[in-house]
């Protein structure tokens, strides 16, 4: 399969369409295919591909988005690679159903108290920003100093979910801490220079996503005793952020339905409305102490 692996790693990079982390899970599910049968994966037939996907179902409990995943990999190995036509590609297996769950939201007396239970300086300052612009992991921790646009109150993502870059506005509050936090931890010591804005004990590295953003969150939860992941800060930003204007039917209608809406949709509807909603940030700081 090494020639097959490389035509296959070469046809989604010249594609530009997939993520790297896209393409390992694409080659991963063409090479468990392949290791399942013990065969090259273009002598593999469509009923063995299904009785595949039947066993990833059934004997590896796989959730339907995981399915989804191996179909679409497959299906792009037999177009890109064999030359196949698209309708002729895994003939006859759905799309699968994707499980619908709620978000966990922290309350926002946990979240005051889960910021300070945070360590001063950089892990405190980290979560915060990820609460108070509703940031991913890795769109946080890849941040640069460049990133900050202080005169426009904004904070571009270059390195979002699927390579789309956005501009969020950052709270005016939340600017003077950044200062705070660049004075005392990184102005004039190893790794100032660094464009990364959150850099690892290794200075001009970025923070590791693995261990130490995941040892922030963990840390300052167990000591704020409150359950829950660095991902629920950013669905306690939109709930928090959405949450004031309920009294709109049109957000009315939104919070009845299964899933909050795409922040680019509603933005889209509401005509800038967002500037004129009140931060999170701003509603924690009006919690008592």
């Amino acid at each position: 399969m090494t020639s097959l692996r490389a035509q296959f790693t070469r046809e989604l990079t010249i594609r530009g369409r997939a993520a790297a982390r896209t393409i390992q899970a694409y080659l991963a599910c063409v090479a468990s295919l392949a290791k399942h049968y013990h065969r090259s994966p273009d002598r593999i037939t469509d009923e063995e591909i299904r009785d595949w996907l039947a066993h990833l179902r059934t004997g590896r409990k796989l959730s339907g988005s995981s399915l989804n995943v191996a179909v679409n990999a497959v299906r792009a190995f037999q177009e890109w690679v064999l030359h196949r036509p698209r309708e002729e590609c895994v003939r006859g297996v759905p799309k699968c159903k994707r499980d619908v769950t709620r978000a966990e939201v922290y309350a926002q007396c946990e979240l005051a108290a889960i910021l300070r239970a945070a360590e001063p300086g950089r892990d405190r300052t980290l979560l915060t920003l990820i609460y108070a612009c509703g940031l991913r992991r890795d769109e946080a921790r890849l941040l640069q100093t460049g990133d900050i646009d202080a005169p426009r109150e904004s904070l571009h993502v270059r390195r979002g979910k699927g390579g789309k870059p956005r501009v969020l506005p950052l709270p005016a509050s939340h600017l003077e801490p950044l200062r705070a936090y660049w004075r005392r931890e990184r102005a004039g010591k190893p790794g100032h220079d660094s464009p990364w804005l959150f850099q690892a004990a290794q200075p001009g590295e970025p923070m590791s996503k693995s261990l130490r953003c995941t040892c922030t969150m963990r840390g300052a939860r167990r000591r704020s005793q409150t359950q829950g992941g660095l991902h629920v800060l950013r669905h306690s930003f939109a709930t928090h952020l959405w949450r004031p204007a309920s009294r709109s039917p049109w957000c009315s209608v939104c919070s009845a339905t299964p899933a909050w809406p795409r922040p680019r949709a509603t933005c889209t509807s509401r005509k800038g409305a967002v500037q004129r909603l009140q931060a999170p940030l701003d509603l924690i700081a009006a919690l008592p102490k």
